[in-house]
């Protein structure tokens, strides 16, 4: 019916063409896909519910890294003194940057789950976790960002009797937030697609509904591609292709 004919043999063709003829199949756009939530059924499954989970994770995430990781890095490069200290703070800082995903899940479900008692696959310690494996690269994209700023324009605005925050305010920052924007959107690009740490604090369950707050159950769309792959059902195949077209969309 989709004019695939390579893919099947005479004996499915004839197949398919006596049940077009009872009428108990029908080639139409799929709107349950964009509409339902997660099923147990392939033909009843859908990507309401994880896309708006996404969707609330990712907005979490970014409330928490960006104004943090922005003036974090600011600090750090504007204001902080250059000592022993400071310079302990960057290292720390670089080596979290490229740190595996895998274990900011599991300092997520030690801090927030575990000592804070927030409720487990929620969107709040989803968007939590993310914002701590994407603050640390957010700070060091920053600060990359702030030392290219030309030193004469520094100079000039300070003499010209600029004080340190109107230098910033006014000369650093517009200059360098295009590659501050670039940072930060690569860096939560990154995030969105990440599986296993969201997997670790419990966002790979089985979750049909859609998440009314950030304190209700979701799953996001990196792991409900991986939990239709594993099902045995075939025609989740289908399902897990859709879905990955339609993110990879969406995301472009």
């Amino acid at each position: 019916m989709k004019q695939k004919y390579n893919r099947l043999n005479q004996q499915q063709r004839a197949l398919v063409d006596e049940l077009v003829q009872k009428g108990e199949i029908e080639l139409r756009f799929n709107t349950p896909f964009f509409l339902n939530g997660d099923s147990k059924s392939p033909e009843n499954s859908g990507i309401l519910s994880s896309l708006v989970g996404t969707l609330l994770v990712m907005l979490v995430c970014m409330v928490v890294s960006v104004p943090i990781g922005i003036a974090t890095a600011i600090y750090l490069e504007e204001f902080a003194p250059q000592n022993i200290f400071t310079h302990f703070i960057e290292v720390c800082i670089n080596n979290l940057a490229s740190i595996l995903s895998i274990l900011f899940g599991l300092l997520g479900l030690g801090v927030f789950i575990n000592l804070f008692n927030m409720p487990r696959s929620s969107t709040l310690v989803g968007g939590l976790t993310l914002a701590m494996m994407s603050l640390p690269i957010i700070i060091v994209c920053t600060k990359a960002a702030l030392k290219s700023v030309d030193i004469n324009m520094k100079n000039a605005a300070y003499a010209l009797g600029m004080t340190r925050v109107q230098v910033i305010k006014g000369i650093i920052l517009p200059l360098a937030m295009p590659m501050i924007l670039t940072g930060t959107i690569l860096t939560l690009a990154q995030a969105i697609g990440e599986t296993a740490p969201l997997m670790i604090i419990g966002m790979i369950a089985f979750i049909p509904d859609v998440a009314n707050s950030i304190f209700d159950p979701t799953s996001v769309l990196s792991a409900q591609i991986y939990s239709w792959l594993a099902m045995p059902e075939r025609a989740f195949l289908e399902r897990t292709a859709a879905y990955g077209a339609f993110g990879g969309f969406s995301c472009a």
